[in-house]
Protein backbone atom coordinates (compact mmCIF):
# COMPACT_ATOMS: atom_id res chain seq x y z
CA UNK A 1 0.00 0.00 0.00
CA UNK A 2 1.58 3.47 -0.94
CA UNK A 3 1.84 6.46 1.76
CA UNK A 4 -0.78 8.55 -0.19
CA UNK A 5 -3.50 5.46 -0.41
CA UNK A 6 -2.75 4.83 3.75
CA UNK A 7 -3.43 8.19 4.88
CA UNK A 8 -6.18 9.01 3.03
CA UNK A 9 -7.56 5.66 4.41
CA UNK A 10 -6.83 6.87 7.67
CA UNK A 11 -8.41 10.81 7.35
CA UNK A 12 -11.27 9.07 6.27
CA UNK A 13 -11.09 6.51 9.31
CA UNK A 14 -14.18 7.45 12.62
CA UNK A 15 -11.63 6.20 14.68
CA UNK A 16 -8.58 8.28 13.85
CA UNK A 17 -11.33 11.02 13.97
CA UNK A 18 -12.52 10.15 17.16
CA UNK A 19 -9.00 9.51 18.69
CA UNK A 20 -8.36 13.36 17.74
CA UNK A 21 -11.52 14.51 19.40
CA UNK A 22 -10.67 12.78 22.46
CA UNK A 23 -7.26 13.58 22.99
CA UNK A 24 -5.71 10.52 22.09
CA UNK A 25 -1.92 10.47 20.39
CA UNK A 26 -3.76 7.57 18.11
CA UNK A 27 -6.50 5.37 17.58
CA UNK A 28 -4.61 2.42 19.03
CA UNK A 29 -6.08 3.57 22.53
CA UNK A 30 -9.54 2.34 21.51
CA UNK A 31 -8.07 -1.18 21.24
CA UNK A 32 -6.44 -1.73 24.57
CA UNK A 33 -9.84 0.09 25.85
CA UNK A 34 -11.27 -3.06 24.17
CA UNK A 35 -9.27 -5.53 25.59
CA UNK A 36 -9.43 -3.88 29.25
CA UNK A 37 -13.14 -4.07 29.42
CA UNK A 38 -13.23 -7.29 28.25
CA UNK A 39 -10.05 -9.03 30.20
CA UNK A 40 -8.99 -6.67 32.78
CA UNK A 41 -5.12 -6.56 31.98
CA UNK A 42 -4.33 -3.25 34.05
CA UNK A 43 -5.14 -2.42 37.59
CA UNK A 44 -4.95 0.49 39.72
CA UNK A 45 -1.48 0.55 41.37
CA UNK A 46 0.20 -1.43 38.19
CA UNK A 47 3.84 -1.33 37.07
CA UNK A 48 3.31 -1.73 33.06
CA UNK A 49 5.74 -1.62 29.96
CA UNK A 50 4.65 -0.47 26.89
CA UNK A 51 6.87 -1.65 23.88
CA UNK A 52 6.19 0.24 21.12
CA UNK A 53 4.48 3.29 22.53
CA UNK A 54 4.59 5.76 19.76
CA UNK A 55 2.56 7.86 19.36
CA UNK A 56 1.11 7.31 23.13
CA UNK A 57 -3.01 6.28 22.16
CA UNK A 58 -2.45 2.71 24.18
CA UNK A 59 -0.01 4.70 26.57
CA UNK A 60 -3.14 7.38 27.87
CA UNK A 61 -5.01 4.90 28.31
CA UNK A 62 -2.26 2.61 31.00
CA UNK A 63 -1.46 5.53 32.40
CA UNK A 64 -4.65 6.56 33.37
CA UNK A 65 -5.89 3.24 34.11
CA UNK A 66 -2.81 2.84 36.73
CA UNK A 67 -3.49 5.98 38.28
CA UNK A 68 -0.80 7.99 40.10
CA UNK A 69 0.14 5.02 42.52
CA UNK A 70 0.99 2.50 39.17
CA UNK A 71 3.97 3.80 36.55
CA UNK A 72 4.23 3.15 32.75
CA UNK A 73 7.55 2.50 31.11
CA UNK A 74 7.03 3.62 27.67
CA UNK A 75 10.10 1.74 25.66
CA UNK A 76 10.22 2.78 22.01
CA UNK A 77 12.92 4.77 19.35
CA UNK A 78 10.64 7.81 19.45
CA UNK A 79 9.45 9.48 21.72
CA UNK A 80 5.46 9.31 22.34
CA UNK A 81 3.36 12.37 21.98
CA UNK A 82 1.39 11.71 25.58
CA UNK A 83 3.34 12.60 28.69
CA UNK A 84 2.56 12.12 32.05
CA UNK A 85 3.92 12.44 36.16
CA UNK A 86 3.89 8.43 36.11
CA UNK A 87 5.14 7.52 32.45
CA UNK A 88 8.61 6.75 32.38
CA UNK A 89 10.17 6.95 28.46
CA UNK A 90 13.08 4.68 27.07
CA UNK A 91 14.66 5.33 23.87
CA UNK A 92 15.61 2.43 23.55
CA UNK A 93 15.45 -0.62 20.45
CA UNK A 94 13.48 -3.62 21.71
CA UNK A 95 16.34 -5.71 20.09
CA UNK A 96 18.96 -4.30 21.97
CA UNK A 97 20.12 -7.18 24.37
CA UNK A 98 20.58 -4.27 27.11
CA UNK A 99 17.02 -3.68 26.42
CA UNK A 100 15.36 -5.75 30.19
CA UNK A 101 18.55 -4.25 32.58
CA UNK A 102 17.24 -0.98 30.99
CA UNK A 103 13.49 -1.64 31.87
CA UNK A 104 14.51 -2.96 35.01
CA UNK A 105 16.47 -0.02 36.13
CA UNK A 106 13.26 2.27 35.14
CA UNK A 107 11.25 0.42 37.30
CA UNK A 108 13.16 0.96 40.12
CA UNK A 109 14.37 -2.76 40.25
CA UNK A 110 10.57 -4.05 40.41
CA UNK A 111 9.16 -6.39 37.59
CA UNK A 112 6.28 -5.30 35.96
CA UNK A 113 2.33 -5.80 36.68
CA UNK A 114 1.79 -6.18 33.19
CA UNK A 115 3.34 -5.56 29.53
CA UNK A 116 1.77 -4.37 26.55
CA UNK A 117 3.34 -4.57 23.16
CA UNK A 118 1.71 -2.48 19.97
CA UNK A 119 5.27 -2.73 18.29
CA UNK A 120 5.46 -2.98 14.85
CA UNK A 121 7.86 -3.22 12.35
CA UNK A 122 8.85 -0.97 9.79
CA UNK A 123 6.82 -2.59 6.78
CA UNK A 124 8.29 -3.23 3.12
CA UNK A 125 5.07 -4.09 0.98
CA UNK A 126 5.75 -7.77 1.29
CA UNK A 127 3.41 -10.04 3.12
CA UNK A 128 5.16 -12.91 3.51
CA UNK A 129 8.31 -10.79 4.92
CA UNK A 130 5.95 -8.30 6.99
CA UNK A 131 4.41 -10.63 9.00
CA UNK A 132 7.54 -12.46 9.70
CA UNK A 133 9.18 -9.23 10.86
CA UNK A 134 6.03 -8.80 12.79
CA UNK A 135 6.20 -12.29 14.69
CA UNK A 136 10.00 -11.70 15.53
CA UNK A 137 8.72 -9.04 17.34
CA UNK A 138 6.07 -10.82 19.42
CA UNK A 139 8.39 -12.89 20.25
CA UNK A 140 11.01 -10.04 21.66
CA UNK A 141 8.11 -9.34 23.94
CA UNK A 142 8.17 -12.33 24.97
CA UNK A 143 11.59 -12.74 25.69
CA UNK A 144 11.75 -8.98 27.48
CA UNK A 145 8.65 -10.41 29.62
CA UNK A 146 10.86 -13.52 30.84
CA UNK A 147 12.57 -11.04 32.59
CA UNK A 148 10.66 -8.51 33.62
CA UNK A 149 7.21 -9.47 33.95
CA UNK A 150 6.31 -10.47 37.79
CA UNK A 151 4.59 -14.44 38.55
CA UNK A 152 0.67 -13.58 37.74
CA UNK A 153 1.42 -10.91 35.58
CA UNK A 154 -0.46 -10.23 32.09
CA UNK A 155 0.69 -9.49 28.62
CA UNK A 156 -0.76 -8.11 25.53
CA UNK A 157 1.06 -9.17 22.00
CA UNK A 158 0.20 -7.60 19.07
CA UNK A 159 1.26 -10.19 15.83
CA UNK A 160 -0.22 -11.23 12.90
CA UNK A 161 -1.96 -13.98 11.34
CA UNK A 162 0.11 -16.77 9.93
CA UNK A 163 0.81 -20.22 10.28
CA UNK A 164 3.77 -20.16 12.52
CA UNK A 165 2.14 -18.00 15.08
CA UNK A 166 0.40 -21.45 16.13
CA UNK A 167 3.89 -22.34 17.77
CA UNK A 168 3.35 -19.55 19.83
CA UNK A 169 0.31 -19.75 20.56
CA UNK A 170 0.91 -23.20 22.40
CA UNK A 171 3.82 -21.98 23.96
CA UNK A 172 1.43 -19.24 25.39
CA UNK A 173 -1.19 -21.32 26.66
CA UNK A 174 0.95 -23.74 28.79
CA UNK A 175 2.44 -20.75 30.18
CA UNK A 176 -0.48 -18.50 31.43
CA UNK A 177 -3.66 -19.40 33.58
CA UNK A 178 -5.66 -18.04 30.53
CA UNK A 179 -5.15 -17.57 26.95
CA UNK A 180 -7.22 -15.60 23.69
CA UNK A 181 -6.71 -14.30 20.63
CA UNK A 182 -9.11 -11.20 20.04
CA UNK A 183 -9.49 -9.18 17.01
CA UNK A 184 -9.90 -5.76 18.10
CA UNK A 185 -12.30 -2.57 16.96
CA UNK A 186 -11.16 -0.65 15.55
CA UNK A 187 -9.98 -2.39 12.24
CA UNK A 188 -8.62 0.45 9.60
CA UNK A 189 -8.55 -1.98 6.85
CA UNK A 190 -10.91 -5.08 5.93
CA UNK A 191 -7.98 -7.09 4.85
CA UNK A 192 -6.47 -6.51 8.28
CA UNK A 193 -4.49 -9.81 9.78
CA UNK A 194 -3.57 -8.30 13.38
CA UNK A 195 -4.67 -10.08 16.50
CA UNK A 196 -3.80 -9.53 19.93
CA UNK A 197 -2.89 -12.40 22.34
CA UNK A 198 -4.09 -11.48 25.49
CA UNK A 199 -2.01 -13.63 28.62
CA UNK A 200 -3.38 -13.43 31.83
CA UNK A 201 -1.21 -14.79 34.88
CA UNK A 202 2.25 -15.70 34.32
CA UNK A 203 2.54 -19.09 35.83
CA UNK A 204 6.73 -19.12 34.93
CA UNK A 205 9.74 -18.31 33.35
CA UNK A 206 11.37 -19.12 29.95
CA UNK A 207 8.12 -19.00 27.98
CA UNK A 208 10.23 -17.47 25.27
CA UNK A 209 13.24 -20.76 25.44
CA UNK A 210 13.97 -21.51 21.93
CA UNK A 211 11.32 -20.09 20.75
CA UNK A 212 12.98 -18.41 17.70
CA UNK A 213 14.27 -21.62 16.35
CA UNK A 214 10.48 -22.84 16.15
CA UNK A 215 9.44 -19.67 14.19
CA UNK A 216 12.38 -18.81 11.70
Amino acid sequence: MSKARWLSERRDDPWHRRAKAEGYPSRAAYKLLYLQERYRVLRRGDRVVDIGSWPGGMLKVESEIVGPEGLVVAVDIREPLYRAPNVKFLMLDIEDPRAPDAILDALNGERCDALISDASPKLTGSRDVDVLNQLILTVRALEVSDLVLSQGGNAVLKAFECEELGDVERRLRKSFRAYKRTVTPPTLRKRSTEVYLVCLGKLHEGISENLRDLIT
